[in-house]
């Protein structure tokens, strides 16, 4: 597998995949995006090649776009850019966890640049803090 590929296994792809996140994980605000982050499933996706361990290693995406955003070309487009600052972006979350990008309605002018910076930022966010003086142990988001 090429080291910044981007295939089906780094991707949520059913509906009760995209569900579980959202109404079970936590919910951070970018400028264009809503982005709910869960631990991964615990449970190995059924006629897969994916050891349980290998599923709980990875960093998975789901993006939902609306119709409300803009016509198709504009949805289309957003999901591109995601997915590709997700593939170039991947290897910065230290640990396992699903993830669903919500596109706001002001996504419909993002650029990539802002897309890159968005994923950095939700990077940072989520990946484990080192325990210290003024940490909680286990304070991490996945």
């Amino acid at each position: 597998m090429k080291p910044e590929g981007f295939p089906a296994i780094f991707r949520l792809r059913k509906r009760r995949e995209f569900l579980r996140v959202q109404n079970g994980g936590q919910k951070h605000h970018t400028r264009h995006f809503l982005v709910f982050v869960a631990p991964p499933a615990s449970q190995v996706q059924p006629g897969g090649h994916t050891s349980g361990e290998e599923l709980a290693a990875m960093v998975r995406l789901g993006i939902t776009v609306t119709r409300k955003v803009g016509p198709a070309v504009v949805r289309n487009r957003i999901k591109r850019l995601v997915r590709e600052a997700f593939r170039r972006k991947r290897s910065l979350f230290a640990s396992a966890c699903d993830m669903v990008w919500v596109a706001k309605q002001s996504a419909s002018t993002v650029r990539y640049a802002e897309v890159v910076a968005a994923m950095d930022a939700m990077s940072r966010r989520i990946s484990p803090r080192p325990t210290g003086p003024g940490t909680l142990p286990g304070s991490s988001a996945c």
